[in-house]
């Protein structure tokens, strides 16, 4: 098992801390969505191995917000990176298996993808798969490992749908001037 760390700030040089010893990507959507800030960093690995998981959450404007329903407006968004057997993109998930294995062979069954993100330039089909009941949860591969998006409240899975360009923070082009927020609830 690899260590989980605590989680770090979203600041710029937080993330380019947790950057230079990913050995996953460190995946951000980038541009960042209108309103949206960089809540949070994590990290899974030992400092033999480097980070074998990332995590990158996400605050901004739910875009299915729904009027008088408390704390509709405001979603969250958890992007992870990590190797397989791993586990965090399970947990964060609230799947009880390690890997997405199970759910997301039965969604690839069923068929075609549900959302396409872009990463680092690639189309990455993902398949959502049931996860905890109040959130969506959206599964692929990139960069052979898993990616995972991860979604609160659920009907915020609306954002897979949006034009999803993903960035790793690992390369060395990006500006790393995030906006920052608040620390994420959602990271331990």
């Amino acid at each position: 098992m690899a260590p989980l760390h605590p989680a770090l700030p979203g600041t710029s040089a937080a993330a380019a801390h947790l950057a230079a010893r990913a050995q996953v990507p460190v995946w951000l959507p980038w541009p960042l969505p209108r309103a949206w800030l960089v809540t949070g960093l994590q990290a899974a690995g030992d400092d033999h191995t480097g980070w074998l998981a990332t995590v990158v959450a996400m605050s901004g404007p739910n875009p299915l917000a729904t009027r008088g329903r408390p704390g509709s407006r405001v979603a969250d968004v958890l992007v992870v990176a990590e190797q397989p057997a791993i586990g965090l993109g399970a947990r964060l998930a609230g799947i009880s298996d390690v890997d997405p294995g199970p759910a997301l062979s039965a969604a690839m069954a069923a068929g075609g993808p549900h959302a396409v993100a872009e990463a680092d330039g690639h189309a990455v089909p993902m398949w959502s798969v049931a996860g905890a009941p109040d959130r969506a949860v959206y599964v692929g591969e990139a960069a052979s490992v898993w990616l995972w998006l991860v979604a609160l409240p659920a009907e915020a899975g609306a954002i897979a749908l949006e034009d999803l360009r993903l960035m790793d923070l690992r390369a060395p082009e990006h500006p790393l001037d995030l906006p920052t927020g608040a620390a994420s609830p959602h990271l331990a």
